[in-house]
């Protein structure tokens, strides 16, 4: 509650300040007017201040009225509204101090609409870069972080979550998807020019977001623009009055789409029906089964839920945010200040101290000042700061906790036994995730990230009109420290009872006394200086743009474990430098041709002298045919029609995490000698032939308005040749003697596919409006050359197979009956015992008789990876309240639920034997083949069933990679409903000084329609090993001063 205070605190404090009002020696005089617009119209919520004094100052009431009090004879009004161009006026005798009129002129030009691209801005119509321009007020709405938003929203970004935990809940992104299998398949991702990470900015402080999809809009990033870059530019001070906004949101989220387990009696009847099933003798006793169904022995036969124990159905979160901008001709500011903190979940006994809070908090601030230093030289000074903590168990993570929830079947321990002793179980003394929870502690993650930038702009009119250089220098820190502070209680085991009926106990896990640890420690930071020489200039018919870009940017990081030791040293320890030259060339002619030219040349230390720069190019056309006077006679209804296209090479320099990978580094100090001494050997070997990873890309874009711009689409193909990738090789022989294997230029990859977005809006009537959108984004990939050691078969090569393909065997259902396995190709090498009929049955791919991994074939591309994404949406406005709603969805997307590396956990019925929860769906007779033996009817022998004949653990042949386990997890996501109402200033808001007043209630992730029944599609690659993704209610109060 303590930050509550705070953020209460500091509101009434800019009230205080609003509500002052100015003292002068000087008499002050008042002027009421009213602001129309070009017909004569009131304008209602228009700024009118006086320039250059920052708090005096009003809005517009509903008949477009104002009074400003305190003003000077000489001060000069300033009158602004959005859509209009603004108005200045200066107090003089001449004007009506009683009744003054100020009629606004709309800013109709479109032309002059500007678009946020890579160093710099460009007037939208000559833009021939594939750029997607994002509408800030879409951000404003409460989620996690702003990477959770973007799929959906915005297209040629592919996301997944993986997710829905406190902290844990950030999706990860990629720009038009998966272009290479070498190290960096990333966007960049810039903030204010620097890099920097879209979960640590707060959506309030947005002023544009903009991304860079194809070579020519990233070319002047050289090698961080190769797989796109997503561009933010926060706000800044303005010749305005000050204005001061405050946010308090509140957040309840509800856990929904999870797995639904079997209870003790249930799991306990199937467990008996696989033991017999496979001739084995039955788990559990006809007694233990009564014990179990009516829970007389709770000690030895529990029925525990342990997802119930550990979990809440509902969480909060709470998010505080404040900023003020103003300023005058001289300096203008920024300033924000937020904070949030979010809960998970879980379930802690609040009378145990050493119970563990789970949540994950954060606190951000920001700081934008510019100054005109002269007529032509301006200066600025930004900061920005961000702490995150994330508490988790002390002993454990919270995936261990997933993770025991999962694995713990009903039956396996209580919860506590009756004598009040907490248990432990397996050969490895493993504890439930309430001991995890409530009696081992806590430990804590902090991070803070600080960047400070100062920077200056000189514009060159002695030179030429339209030059200008700008400098600027910035340094980034970050700090990581990891503290555990751990206790463990004892726990025991119950293997029975006595003859009298007392528990036998046995102490497996010893207490342990409170520690305190420093996990892990480390410091990072980097020093960054760029200079950039823009040139924009119309001459008549003709507009010419131009910019030279140089960056250099070193920086170092330390990490030391627990116990200090392992301290990054030697070449890891050695400043990373990068640097880099790039231009652009922008041509037009009479907006109707236009011509960029760009190239990057940048250096990198990942490759020897001689070898470390590349130059790479770009060149991309425009053309608008809608200004030809035949086109707009013959095409009335085409508004606005844009083709362009663009060619560029994009270079790569991210091969791994090592250090100088062209050399070869030797131990001193190798155990190779003779007897066990000394000796000196490769600890890795370098190759001095690596070059720059090439992508050559291709991009053809189509912008059109349609019916007086009602309708809004652009549409965009693509193509990403990638040569030259980084691999480590594995043709070099053995018998060369290396300790390793060097890396080489030796992989190629293609990728390709469309992204676009179309939007319909309509007025109807002066009241209300409504807008129609839609976006989608399509990817694939198609691995060229992959070095390999040679394939027995064609099919098991990776080259021309889409990039982590899924290989696996072909299934043909389950064996009808013993002839059935008989006179089938044998697979008794895999299933490692005896097959029999309600087995799954694989294809003989080789037709050798014998089923082995040379039957293995692709089943499928990436599973889980979505390779179309798309979201279709609408708003409704009537008058000052808005309706939103957004539907999110993927296309295909295959999912295993079983194979060899899950081995069946958390969906093959007692695939791992005495672990794992079994789904309460198996209990559905017609799910599962049961032997007519044990059924007594051969209508169980179900040839279609969901499970093939179970078995207790040692289940080689059902875990296997096949067809069999494939489902379908695309999704159609409800992803957010928003209702919002905008009361502007009346008589009881203004006279406490507020301008206006934003009410929101926003309803996320609401519901999902998937063929995947079982839990969340976005998650069924975890077997319900994953925090949900939660449903999340938001109530959010915008309040403008």
């Amino acid at each position: 509650m303590k930050h509550l205070y705070i953020i209460t605190a500091f509101l009434l404090c800019c009230l205080c300040i609003k509500a002052q009002e100015p003292t002068q020696k000087e008499s002050t005089i008042t002027i009421s007017g009213t602001v129309l617009d070009e017909f004569n119209a009131p304008i209602p919520g228009a700024n009118v201040f006086l320039k250059d004094r920052p708090g005096v100052g009003t809005v517009t009431n509903m008949d477009g009225k104002f009074t400003i009090k305190g003003a000077q004879m000489g001060d000069v009004i300033t009158l602004s509204f959005l859509g209009y161009e603004k108005q200045e006026v200066r107090i003089d005798s001449r004007l009506d101090r009683k009744n003054a009129q100020f009629k606004l002129k709309p800013s109709t030009n479109t032309l002059e609409e500007t678009v946020v691209v890579g160093l710099g801005s460009q007037r939208k119509v000559s833009v021939v870069g594939a750029i997607t321009n994002v509408d800030v007020k879409d951000l404003q709405t409460p989620a996690t972080s702003i990477p959770n938003m973007l799929g959906g929203r915005v297209p040629g970004i592919i996301s997944l979550q993986n997710s829905g935990e406190p902290g844990k809940n950030i999706s990860e992104f990629w720009v038009r998807g998966i272009g290479t299998f070498g190290a960096n398949q990333g966007a960049l991702v810039l903030i204010d020019g620097l890099e920097g990470s879209l979960s640590q900015i707060d959506p309030a402080d947005i002023e544009s977001f903009s991304v860079l999809k194809d070579a020519s809009a990233t070319a002047v990033y050289g090698t961080r623009g190769a797989n796109g870059v997503v561009l933010v530019t926060t706000k800044r001070g303005e010749v305005d009055k000050l204005k001061i906004t405050g946010r308090a949101n509140l957040t309840v989220s509800h856990l929904q789409n999870m797995p639904e387990y079997l209870g003790a009696y249930d799991y306990a009847t199937l467990a008996n029906e696989a033991k017999l099933a496979r001739g084995e003798e039955a788990l559990y006793s006809p007694m233990a089964l009564d014990l179990i169904k009516y829970q007389l022995d709770p000690d030895l036969y529990p029925n525990v839920n342990w997802r119930d124990q550990i979990l809440n159905k509902n969480s909060l979160q709470q998010t505080y945010y404040m900023s003020a901008r103003g300023g005058g001709s001289v300096a203008r500011y920024f300033f924000s200040l937020g904070m949030s903190n979010e809960n998970a979940a879980y379930k802690q006994e609040k009378n145990s101290k050493y119970s563990t809070d789970v949540a994950y908090r954060t606190y951000n601030y920001r700081s934008n000042i510019d100054v005109n230093l002269t007529k032509t030289t301006t200066a600025y000074l930004g900061t920005e700061g961000y702490l995150s903590e994330k508490t988790e168990p002390g002993n454990v993570s919270t995936d261990a906790l997933w993770s025991a929830q999962q694995r713990l079947t009903p039956l396996t321990i209580p919860l506590q036994y009756s004598t009040g002793e907490l248990p432990a179980w397996g050969a490895n003394n493993e504890y439930s995730p309430y001991v995890m929870l409530n009696h081992t502690g806590k430990a804590k993650w902090r991070r803070f990230t600080n960047k400070v930038t100062l920077a200056v702009t000189q514009d060159l009119p002695f030179i030429t009109k339209g030059l200008k250089l700008r400098a600027q220098i910035a340094y980034d820190s970050e700090s990581y420290l990891k503290e555990i502070r751990k206790v463990l209680p004892e726990m025991y085991y119950a293997s029975g009872r006595t003859v009298d009926g007392t528990l036998i106990m046995r102490k497996v896990v010893d207490a342990q006394t409170a520690t305190y640890n420093k996990d892990e420690e480390s410091q990072w930071n980097k020093l960054h200086f760029e200079s950039t020489l823009n040139y924009d200039r119309a001459f008549g018919d003709h507009r010419v743009g131009g910019l030279v870009y140089y960056y250099m940017s070193s920086y170092q990081s330390t990490w030391c474990d627990i116990h200090g030791y392992n301290c990054n040293v030697n070449v890891d320890n050695v400043p990373k430098r990068y640097q880099g030259l790039s231009g652009r060339l922008t041509y037009g002619f009479r907006d109707t041709y236009m011509i960029d030219l760009n190239f990057g040349y940048t250096g990198s230390e990942n490759f020897q002298k001689g070898r470390r720069f590349g130059f790479f190019p770009s060149v991309a056309l425009g053309w608008v045919p809608t200004n030809y006077d035949f086109v707009r006679e013959t095409l009335p209804w085409l508004s606005f029609l844009k083709i362009r296209g663009s060619w560029g090479s994009v270079g790569n320099d991210r091969i791994t995490n090592k250090r100088f990978p062209y050399l070869t580094i030797m131990n001193e100090n190798a155990n190779k000698g003779w007897n066990g001494s000394s000796g000196v050997t490769e600890q890795s070997v370098g190759a001095d032939n690596l070059q720059w990873e090439k992508a050559i890309k291709l991009d053809l874009g189509i912008e059109g308005k349609l019916f007086n711009e009602q309708v809004d689409f652009t549409v965009d193909f693509f193509r990403d040749t990638r040569n030259d990738i980084f691999q480590q090789r594995t043709m070099v022989p053995d018998y060369i003697g290396l300790a390793e294997q060097p890396f080489g230029n030796v992989g190629s990859m293609v990728s390709y596919g469309a992204d676009g977005n179309i939007s319909f809006t309509q007025d109807i009537g002066k009241d209300f409006s409504f807008t129609l959108r839609g976006n989608f984004t399509y990817t694939a990939n198609m691995v060229k050359n992959w070095e390999e050691a040679f394939q027995k078969y064609s099919y098991q090569e990776r080259a021309d197979k889409p990039y982590e393909y899924y290989a696996g065997y072909i299934a043909l259902g389950l064996f009808r009956d013993e002839d059935d396995v008989k006179y089938s190709p044998d697979q008794s090498s895999i299933a490692g015992r005896k097959v029999l009929p309600g087995d799954i049955k694989y294809k003989d791919v080789n037709g050798d008789g014998v089923i082995t991994s040379d039957d293995q074939v692709p089943l499928s591309s990436n599973p889980n990876y979505p390779r179309l994404m798309y979201g279709f949406g609408a708003e409704f406005r009537w008058k000052k309240l808005t309706l939103g709603l957004l539907f999110k969805g993927v296309g295909n997307v295959e999912n295993y639920v079983v194979d060899y590396w899950k081995s069946g956990s958390g969906f093959l019925p007692f695939g791992t034997g005495t672990t794992g929860n079994v789904l309460a769906i198996t209990a559905n007779q017609g799910n599962r083949w049961t032997p007519r033996e044990i059924s007594g009817t051969p209508a169980t022998e179900n040839p279609n069933a969901m499970f093939p004949r179970l078995s207790y653990g040692n289940d080689h042949n059902s875990v296997q990679n096949s067809t069999f386990w494939k489902t379908n997890a695309r999704y159609l996501r409800l992803q957010e409903i928003n209702l919002s109402y905008n009361f502007t200033s009346g008589k009881i808001l203004k006279a406490v000084g507020v301008s206006s007043l934003d009410l929101q209630f926003v309803a996320s992730n609401v519901c999902v329609w998937s063929p995947f029944k079982h839990w969340d599609p976005e998650l069924a690659a975890y077997n319900g090993t994953a925090y949900p993704i939660p449903a999340r209610y938001a109530f959010q109060m915008y309040i403008n001063f």
